[in-house]
């Protein structure tokens, strides 16, 4: 760990990413050690309910953050289909590992950028430009931030839409390709494009969108974010003061829906 923040430039691209998933974890009040994605849902709860809060804290920071915005919206789907599907499976199986190893790997590849951002942007651009990326995601971190931070308004959500793209295809799918391969959590993946419902009010349930497609395939996940009235639009659309509003609701609002 990283003593002062001052002595960061003189260090290692990985030693400064691990200074900054270490602020990320601190801001959210999450000892790292405590987060165990092999025991399960149940046991992690807590720390689930902490990431969402965080999302919430750092879009507050910076309305720019659309994609932590979004994220913390999104909380409150996971954190209501988990409580629901450990009630007719066990925890922890290969889904239940799987959904929290994902939300972890989600905050530590995604936090510490948001948190050297505030920081040191010009660092942040240094180190993406020169971490080796593997698998090299589809849009370019380091033009995505560079976007965020000196775009207009139209290019600041088309780069956070571009952070989504990076975290849906090279973070999420691969570990939902685990679920799929195991015979006991598939049949329980046939309920979510059943289950899968708005992330926020403006948008539809999924299977009114893709209608008995699987929301565990990119492409149909990735359709029904990213339609001219999907998720996405619908989101960065809205006025600031309604985004605010609504990341700013409790995470048992969220898992409600008790939107108003």
């Amino acid at each position: 760990m990283l003593s002062h923040i001052d002595d960061l430039s003189s260090n290692s691209n990985q030693e400064i990413v691990e200074y900054y998933i270490q602020k990320a974890y601190q801001r959210a009040k999450i000892k790292q050690q405590d987060f165990i994605p092999s025991l399960g849902y149940k046991a992690n709860l807590q720390i689930m309910h902490q990431f969402y809060y965080y999302y919430q804290e750092m879009y507050l920071l910076d309305p720019r953050f659309l994609w932590m915005g979004l994220a913390r919206l999104t909380g409150g789907q996971v954190l209501w289909g988990m409580t629901n599907l450990i009630k007719i499976a066990k925890d922890p199986c290969v889904m239940s590992i799987g959904i929290v190893q994902i939300a972890k790997d989600i905050f530590e590849k995604m936090a510490w950028q948001h948190e050297l951002f505030l920081d040191n942007y010009p660092l942040l651009i240094a180190v993406l430009k020169n971490m080796d990326f593997q698998p090299k995601p589809s849009f370019s971190f380091a033009e995505i931030w560079q976007d965020i931070k000196n775009g207009k308004p139209y290019q600041v959500a088309n780069a956070n839409l571009s952070l989504l793209f990076n975290e849906q295809n090279y973070t999420i799918q691969h570990h939902y390709e685990i679920i799929r391969a195991d015979n006991y959590s598939r049949k329980y993946l046939f309920l979510t494009r059943f289950t899968m419902r708005q992330i926020h009010p403006y948008h539809h349930r999924f299977i009114a969108d893709v209608p008995l497609k699987d929301v565990t395939l990119m492409r149909y996940r990735w359709q029904w974010i990213s339609h001219k009235n999907g998720m996405w639009n619908t989101w960065v659309n809205l006025p600031e003061a309604e985004r605010t509003r609504l990341i700013q609701l409790n995470n048992q609002e969220i898992m409600s829906h008790n939107w108003l």
